[in-house]
């Protein structure tokens, strides 16, 4: 799955490109499966958050609930990560050989009080270098505008980064300015992904829907990236060489 000429231009030019059906149909069922029972288990793993949660709230009135590195969790997820039709989109618009998981996650908007997650750059939050981190979002679920789609401001990424502050109260989140007059919806069918760079300006609005919206995203990065002047050499690395 090799990305075409015309995709690599289209993606450095915009910072994003869909791509799909990037699951066949049993990994899908595997994978909706496996996070279901993840996410309902009465012992949740110690990277469970809600992304929703804002200061003073005993019980959130909003949720969108995260779990980190799923693919430690079900084998469904790890064999995802290897899979080299995914590999390869990856390493043809990144450019580069030797690719590292940075981490995993999984993002799940329950039926209608999915929370919002506000626009932000992912370097916002990570401080890798090189920036040349990008993820893969694939929906589990049809992700449409009702229920809580990605939404990305195109060609951001070519700006550079952008001052991050935190988001009214939310506990766990940062925001960031964004023009949402060239913002652009990206509705995805359940088993495609949206790939976009790690100085994208994206968001997701509330889904409000009686309808769930799961995501999984797997962000990836150059072996060598360093973080806070450290390699990141403990993460897991998923093709090529380590080099460090």
């Amino acid at each position: 799955m090799q990305p075409t000429q015309e995709q690599r231009a289209f993606f450095q030019e915009n910072g994003y490109l869909i791509v799909g059906p990037v699951l066949t149909a049993e990994e899908l069922e595997e994978a909706r499966s496996a996070y279901d029972r993840i996410f309902v288990a009465t012992e949740k793993p110690a990277s469970y958050r809600n992304l929703g949660q804002k200061e003073g709230e005993e019980v959130s009135k909003g949720a969108v609930l995260q779990i980190i590195d799923m693919w430690r969790l079900d084998p469904i997820f790890e064999h995802l990560l290897h899979k080299a039709e995914l590999l390869d989109v990856i390493e043809g618009l990144m450019g580069h050989p030797n690719i590292r998981l940075y981490h995993d996650q999984a993002l799940y908007k329950p039926a209608l009080h999915g929370d919002i997650v506000p626009w932000h750059q992912d370097n916002g939050y990570w401080h890798l270098e090189p920036p040349a981190a990008m993820s893969m979002w694939i929906a589990l679920d049809d992700a449409d505008e009702e229920n809580g789609c990605m939404w990305v401001v195109p060609g951001s990424h070519r700006a550079g980064e952008v001052g991050h502050q935190r988001a009214g109260q939310y506990v766990a989140q940062l925001k960031a300015d964004a023009d949402e007059g060239l913002a652009i919806a990206l509705p995805l069918p359940a088993g495609s992904a949206m790939i976009h760079h790690c100085r994208t300006l994206h968001m997701t609005k509330p889904n409000l829907s009686p309808r769930q919206r799961r995501a999984w995203v797997m962000h990836y990065m150059p072996a060598d990236t360093q973080q806070n002047g450290a390699y990141m050499a403990h993460r897991p690395l998923l093709r090529g060489q380590s080099l460090v």
